[in-house]
């Protein structure tokens, strides 16, 4: 499998188990993931002071995990659910074949 993709699997999987997530930017997610809205701790290259101190926080404080757990599996579960996927593959074959299928 192509690492971008496993990559890309690897952060579904972890909003999926609602485990709260850093991630270092890559390109698949700056153009992909990131413009979804999730709440995450972010890192370019190098963790700062202030990617520090995030991070201690959601270990320090349930209530913040548990808000950015939350709030990632609902914006995953918009645009990355079989549900999503259904919709949009219904769009399309209609938009293809002129009738819903």
């Amino acid at each position: 499998m192509h690492d971008k993709k496993r990559i890309c699997y690897a952060f579904l999987e972890a909003v999926y188990f609602k485990k709260p997530l850093l991630v270092n930017r890559y390109s698949i997610f700056v153009r992909d993931i990131e413009p979804k809205g999730f709440d995450l701790v972010v890192m370019d290259g190098f963790l700062t002071k202030k990617e520090v101190r995030k991070v201690r926080e959601l270990i320090e404080s349930e209530q913040r995990r548990e808000t950015m757990v939350s709030h990632n599996y609902e914006v995953a579960k918009k645009h990355y659910s079989y549900e999503f996927l259904r919709r949009r593959l219904n769009f399309l074959l209609t938009n293809f074949f002129g009738t819903e299928l």
